[in-house]
């Protein structure tokens, strides 16, 4: 009998415009893994603090709690013209990861997006996690040539981050 732990994945996702989302979506059943939305930050009404209740502090607040049962977590989240969405950066500067194995999957990025990648690197790492690796991740082609995703890419990306979630943890195939 093994007395190896087997815990379970956990993803924090960002999506703009669904494909980030969907990928966690298909992701999740073969990883046997459990997700969380990341909501947008509050308008400025929330950044002068006139309003007592903020969504995304609530959802901190669930965040930091769930963290404890899960590992690996992993991050998703979309890179936007080299830029990555302010919601994730609001939200790492929040949660505690303080031991907690952390796979950054970026949709839509590749490695030419270096200061992007570093920021949101440098942002897990400072929340005092074993960082892991980054996995790029095919994203729509914005623009005026907008490229939508197909479903077998969906299914391509999401078996790519499959395969690196098992390849870092006790998850069994």
């Amino acid at each position: 009998m093994s007395s190896t732990l087997i815990l379970q994945p956990l993803i924090f996702y960002y999506s703009k415009t669904g494909t980030t989302a969907k990928i966690a979506e298909i992701v999740l059943p073969t990883i046997k893994a459990e997700s969380r939305k990341i909501v947008d930050p509050g308008d400025w009404r929330d950044k002068l603090r006139i309003r007592r209740y903020s969504p995304a502090e609530e959802e901190v607040k669930k965040a930091n709690a769930a963290i404890a049962e899960f590992d690996p977590i992993i991050l998703l989240t979309p890179i936007s013209e080299g830029t990555p969405p302010s919601s994730m950066i609001e939200f790492l500067e929040q949660i505690d990861l303080h031991g907690k194995r952390v796979v950054l999957g970026l949709v839509g990025a590749d490695e030419t997006n270096p200061e992007a990648v570093d920021k949101l690197r440098r942002k897990v790492m400072e929340r005092g996690s074993k960082f892991i690796t980054t996995i790029y991740l095919r994203g729509v082609i914005t623009g005026p040539n907008w490229i939508d995703l197909g479903e077998e890419d969906f299914a391509r990306e999401a078996a790519k981050l499959a395969e690196l979630v098992f390849s870092v943890s006790e998850v069994p195939k």
